[in-house]
């Protein structure tokens, strides 16, 4: 696949991925969201794997390919758009404040 595909050109093939599959026919937005979480819970092993010599950055960019996937998916299952979901996700924090604590971003 093209390294330079934009977004939502991935996100149409993804979609009919699915289709092709029967996916949304066959499941629904719980079983999509815990989907999301296996593939959470396995990037988050890979990244505890980091720099210990084993080569794992493949495995967490493959965890976040993943990821990103399911929540097209659980997107479109109900009935929303995953670029419009991120959009409204950077409008809200585009101009929040806050400070770091313990390396997590606290907002105001």
């Amino acid at each position: 696949m093209k390294k330079n595909m934009k977004y939502e050109e991935i996100q149409e093939k993804v979609m009919k991925w699915a289709n092709d599959r029967n996916i949304f026919e066959n499941s629904n937005a719980i079983k999509q969201i815990s989907k999301t979480q296996e593939e959470l819970d396995e990037t988050l092993d890979a990244l505890k794997r980091l720099g210990k010599g084993e080569e794992t950055i493949l495995e967490v960019a493959d965890g976040i390919g993943d990821m990103i996937v399911t929540i097209i998916l659980l997107a479109k299952m109900v009935g929303l758009d995953s670029v419009d979901c991120l959009a409204d996700a950077y409008d809200e924090i585009k101009d929040r404040k806050g400070k770091m604590v313990n390396g997590l971003f606290v907002k105001e």
